[in-house]
């Protein structure tokens, strides 16, 4: 588990595939429910990460779209379908976002208050669900937002096809493979969306690091989590 600073009141977590319960090839700390693991293994896992973070998750029904979900209260674990979930206030949980190559992107304000979790793939970069968040965020914080970037696919060996690679130049995204073909670089393409929002990037590549789940690597597996804690007494 990597854990760093977002912001002086609030701390991001992000998980790797230790410490749960779950067989293989969802071994051992899949925190889905869409990616075939058994429920009763995955409701463990959740658990276990609750207890150890002392915080409650609150999820997402990922669909790599652009939809942002702005919650003052908590009702329910899961935010419902959407990319990105902003908790103002609601101490004791922690927006979540889960992935196996897309980007996990938290961001904060300074006290904490106000927090974010977003799932950036390529699509959610084309969609620019990036300043949508932002836009969001500003209206409500407490001072200025950062953010952090957690383990993903790097732009080194993100592959894709040529036209995709294009569609993301717009975006600064588009790059070279260490293999010489056409790709995209998520990161770069999250800062310039950020519109001055500092960034920091935490983690190494999903898709080099056996500790990470990799959709692109393996296929069918799991997925890791970015959760956004405030930094308070109780957060870790």
């Amino acid at each position: 588990m990597l854990t760093c600073r977002i912001s002086p009141g609030a701390i991001a977590v992000f998980t790797d595939r230790t410490g749960g319960v779950s067989s293989p090839p969802h071994d051992s700390l899949n925190l889905a429910t869409h990616v075939g693991d058994a429920g009763a293994d995955v409701r463990e896992n959740r658990a276990r990460l609750g207890a150890r973070l002392r915080t409650t998750p609150v999820w997402m029904d990922q669909v790599h779209g652009a939809e942002v979900r702005v919650l003052a209260t908590v009702a329910s674990e899961t935010a419902g379908e959407c990319d990105a979930v902003v908790l103002t206030g609601a101490d004791g949980h922690a927006p979540a976002v889960l992935v196996a190559d897309c980007v996990p992107l938290l961001l904060a304000d300074e006290t904490g208050a106000t927090r974010a979790a977003v799932h950036v793939g390529r699509a959610g970069l084309l969609a620019e669900i990036v300043p949508r968040v932002v836009e969001r965020m500003r209206e409500i914080a407490e001072g200025s937002l950062r953010a952090v970037a957690g383990p993903h696919i790097c732009g080194g060996c993100y592959e894709v096809g040529a036209e995709l690679s294009e569609r993301a130049r717009p975006f600064g995204a588009n790059c070279t493979t260490r293999w010489g073909t056409p790709g995209i670089d998520l990161v770069a393409g999250i800062e310039r969306q950020l519109g001055g929002v500092p960034l920091r990037a935490a983690g190494g590549c999903t898709l080099e690091e056996p500790a990470l789940f990799s959709h692109r690597r393996d296929g069918v597996t799991g997925r890791f989590a970015g959760l956004v804690l405030r930094d308070t007494p109780r957060s870790m």
